[in-house]
């Protein structure tokens, strides 16, 4: 075999190597936007659709410069009554970001970034750090019996997602308070699925009581406080 012979084979493994790579989600690139919470760490969750490239619920511990990151505490003290907070990413396919690249860049929103949010954070760069909940949405996914939610956090700030199962269903995200919370948030135990003893599973709970047990162990799980930081039905319809 000749000297060139070889090179075009190398040439053509090269070209046949990164056709794979980037092919290797069926996805394509879009702009995944993120609620955002959390101020002594900041968690966001992927904004989900039912059809894709949009069809996961994700769960996301970010990392952002020390800049950045003060910048995100000091607004959210000047607007203490804005729940919101989003991320407008730049675009890139969503499963091989969160489970490969992990570095983006993105637009810091006070409020929806779609519905009249205000900018106030420009091209920064976000860090995933780790991955709390990863599921791309199964169209024959049985749908739970009671409303179940994704309990993650850490010792100082508890939040509360509901676990979407099939269309149509909601997107509900809360900040809440609850007793114990060291014995939830333990190492390598990013979440705990909870339920509520509750029926109607495509309206949010009721909080008719506070009371929950996990999913897995049934151990009780009490809740002092919640308050609702994003609801949507429309997307998930």
């Amino acid at each position: 075999m000749t000297c060139k012979s070889i090179y075009f084979l190398i040439l053509l493994f090269g070209f046949k190597t990164a056709y794979s790579q980037h092919n290797y989600y069926s996805d394509k690139p879009s702009t995944h936007g993120m609620l955002i919470m959390g101020t002594s760490t900041i968690y966001a969750e992927h904004l989900p659709m039912f059809h894709t490239p949009h069809d996961y619920q994700i769960i996301l511990e970010l990392e952002l410069s020390k800049a950045d990151f003060a910048a995100y505490r000091e607004d959210r003290t000047l607007h203490q009554n804005e729940l919101v907070y989003t991320i407008e990413p730049e675009t890139f396919v969503l499963p091989e970001m969160v489970n490969k690249t992990k570095v983006f860049k993105a637009n810091v929103y006070r409020g929806h970034f779609e519905r009249n949010g205000v900018r106030f954070l420009d091209t920064i760069t976000v860090k995933i750090k780790k991955v709390i909940y990863y599921k791309q949405f199964d169209k024959n996914q049985e749908r739970p019996d009671l409303l179940q939610y994704i309990l993650f956090g850490n010792s100082k700030e508890h939040f509360l997602s509901h676990l979407i199962s099939k269309k149509p269903d909601f997107n509900e995200v809360l900040a809440v308070n609850l007793s114990s919370a060291k014995k939830f948030f333990k190492e390598g135990q990013p979440y705990q699925l909870i339920t509520f003893d509750e029926k109607e599973n495509r309206k949010p709970f009721s909080w008719n009581t506070s009371e929950a047990v996990i999913t897995e162990t049934s151990k009780s799980v009490l809740f002092k406080k919640h308050c609702r930081l994003y609801l949507e039905f429309g997307d998930l319809n």
